[in-house]
């Protein structure tokens, strides 16, 4: 199984360094949006479009970072009214693509739509800075003196929004990001931003649900401020600091799906090495259809986000050295371990492993067997890890066998693992 994230006409302007709106029809006034930083302190990016009557679009756009690279010491967002939020990227590219991850080409120095999410459209490592809020509280803010995140020259980075037009009328939309940077010799220490993603999110019509997720650091940590994202049935939100004993203490609790708090630490929260992040969604779902994780707005989404330092590229994105998963994903129901990976079975067999079937089946599971079916799914995901990787180029009885008996620890670990 792939993991999910490795998420009208158009009048599109976007600038570096210099660039300001002089558009007279903008129902924005100019004083309320950002001006670019001064000449030599950071760019900004910016996005312009218009938005058809009663359309809800999210859009997205590629810039090449500079030559000289940048040293991200703070961030600044505004936006015109009708965003959910507004975003940027990193990606993986070293120069702009043509095409899309589908194929489709398309001019990506250009405002487009990405219906299917940027994630949909394009690889995607993490996000840099943006904002949930049209007040400007954003995900980066600033970083401590001396610390700064550091984007090489030549990286392609994305700028997503995600606009609704509830008029009758076509407006304008005008999202900025302000990036402002300190030289490569005011550098003392790299941070980064967390990007905690949980792919098993799986809301019943007219339902509720949660969505847990614990990952654990690789080294010593100094997290800055920490932020939620879900989409609109996000009706709860709680995060968790877990030490080495087990003990968990509330950190950043709320309701909010959009206008989302941030939880600013002073003195900075220190996570040590084998201590853990613990955040956990819970959805309602009002529609007469399934709602599971996915990168459009009709899906879900249950994330962590949050500037930290020094950086660790694994933690970050919760992964092992080796590029796989590591979190501990834990669900809300009664099913023991053995059932949840009965589930999995049945659900591979109906939409190949990786749809709302089963996604409920880790919802679905009970919290005590968190470890043991996480320690399954990270076994089954990287073929046995690494093991089974020429049996399982192709599906078949080659990789089932050699995956049987890869993963047989894992597996008989999970059959015992009870609920009790």
């Amino acid at each position: 199984m792939r993991t999910p994230i490795k998420l009208v006409a158009l009048l599109g302007t976007c600038t570096l360094v210099g660039c300001a709106s002089s558009d007279p029809s903008s129902d924005v006034p100019e004083d309320d949006l950002l001006a670019p930083p001064p000449a030599g302190a950071g760019v900004q990016f910016r996005m312009v479009a218009m938005l058809d009557p009663g359309v809800e679009i999210q859009r997205c756009k590629l810039f090449v970072v500079p030559p000289e690279g940048l040293n991200i010491q703070r961030d600044e967002v505004r936006f015109s009214s009708g965003s959910h939020h507004v975003l940027l990227y990193e990606t993986p590219y070293a120069e702009l693509p043509t095409e899309t991850r589908h194929g489709v080409p398309i001019d990506a120095t250009q405002v487009h739509d990405c219906k299917d999410g940027p994630q949909g459209e394009w690889e995607i490592n993490g996000v840099f800075a943006g904002s949930q809020s049209r007040d400007g509280a954003s995900f980066l803010g600033e970083l401590p003196p001396g610390v700064a995140v550091k984007v090489p020259p030549g990286k392609v980075l994305l700028m997503n929004t995600h606009y609704i037009n509830a008029s009758a009328e076509p407006i304008e939309t005008d999202a900025r990001i302000n990036i402002y940077t300190i030289p490569d010799g005011e550098v003392e220490i790299e941070g980064g931003m967390l990007f905690h993603y949980n792919p098993f999110i799986d809301v019943p019509a007219r339902g509720a649900s949660s969505a847990r997720m614990r990952c654990t650091a690789d080294q010593d940590i100094s997290v800055v401020r920490i932020q939620s994202h879900t989409h609109s049935r996000g009706v709860g939100y709680v995060a968790h600091k877990v030490d080495l004993d087990g003990e968990m203490t509330e950190l950043y609790a709320h309701d909010q799906w959009e206008n989302v708090p941030t939880r600013e630490f002073s003195p900075f929260l220190e996570v040590k090495k084998g201590e853990a992040l613990d955040y956990r969604c819970d959805f309602a779902n009002a529609e007469e259809r399934e709602i599971a994780q996915g990168l459009t707005t009709k899906d879900e989404m249950c994330m962590l986000i949050g500037p930290y330092f020094p950086r660790s590229p694994m933690y970050e994105n919760c992964h092992t050295k080796e590029g796989l998963l590591a979190a501990t994903w834990f669900g809300s129901g009664a099913a023991t371990c053995a059932e949840a990976l009965s589930c999995l079975g049945e659900a591979k067999a109906a939409d190949g492993g990786n749809g709302p079937r089963s996604f409920g089946c880790i919802v679905n599971s009970c919290e005590n067997v968190g470890p043991a079916i996480s320690n399954v799914i990270r076994c089954q995901w990287s073929a046995g890890y690494g093991a089974c990787a020429e049996a399982c180029s192709q599906p078949g009885e080659a990789c089932e066998s050699c995956m049987a008996t890869a993963c047989k620890a894992d597996l008989d670990a999970c059959q015992i693992a009870t609920c009790g």
